[in-house]
């Protein structure tokens, strides 16, 4: 009975590790690739992700933040949120920010990929992103110009639509600090896809899934065999 009870709890807990994906556990910024705008580099930012899947490196990730300094080789904790789950609200969700405001900012994301090789659109894009989540600071930057505003406008609007269209980032994650830091709060990230490293292995825990299932139905028979 004890041994029973003991697999049917371990069965359990499976069900639970597979709800709960397992996500990246740090960040590490290795390098900048995009170019200065108002001092400040700009969108994409190259990271090593480390995870229960190992590690991958040269990973793009486009910054939220632009009052939070980061530095080249500073590595911190994180939590991995996929924004498609984020409900859109003017509530604080996850790390001080408001669900509009990490939906707006996947909005903004998106629109990099019309930019490629447009280093004024993606300056613009980004300058966007910081106003999402600090406006205070990109109010007097001249990379906050007219086209950098209305797309502010825009994503605004798209976050805050009665039904929007969570189904748009499904692919988008959200990488925001946890734990302590060595030198102030790390900034938040984006990237899209998750990398490799956030999976756990499905193998494994289907493998041992089936073994525990198996074992509950072996013992099972053996009872039912000497009743």
């Amino acid at each position: 009975m004890r041994l029973k009870t003991a697999v049917v709890f371990l069965t359990l807990s499976l069900v639970c590790m597979i709800s709960r994906v397992s996500y990246a556990d740090s960040l590490t910024l290795t390098g900048v690739g995009g170019a200065s705008t108002d001092g400040v580099y700009i969108d994409p930012y190259i990271f090593t992700v480390t995870g229960p899947g190992g590690s991958n490196t040269l990973v793009d990730m486009s910054c939220l933040n632009v009052n939070r300094p980061t530095s080249i080789g500073q590595s911190w904790n994180v939590n991995v949120t996929k924004v498609s789950t984020v409900t859109p609200t003017s509530s604080i969700v996850i790390d001080g920010e408001s669900g509009y405001n990490i939906i707006a900012d996947a909005y903004l994301y998106n629109k990099y990929a019309g930019a490629i090789g447009n280093s004024t659109l993606t300056s613009e894009i980004q300058f966007a992103i910081w106003d999402i989540m600090d406006p205070t600071d990109t109010s007097t930057m001249s990379g906050y110009d007219t086209v950098a505003q209305g797309l502010v406008t825009a994503a605004n609007a798209a976050a805050r639509l009665s039904n929007p269209n969570m189904s748009q980032y499904a692919n988008d994650y959200l990488f925001t600090p946890s734990g302590t830091y060595t030198s102030g709060e790390p900034q938040e990230f984006m990237t899209d896809p998750a990398p490799s490293a956030l999976t756990p292995e499905p193998t494994s825990l289907i493998l041992l899934g089936t073994g525990l299932m198996g074992t509950v139905g072996l013992m099972r028979r053996r009872k039912l065999a000497t009743a």
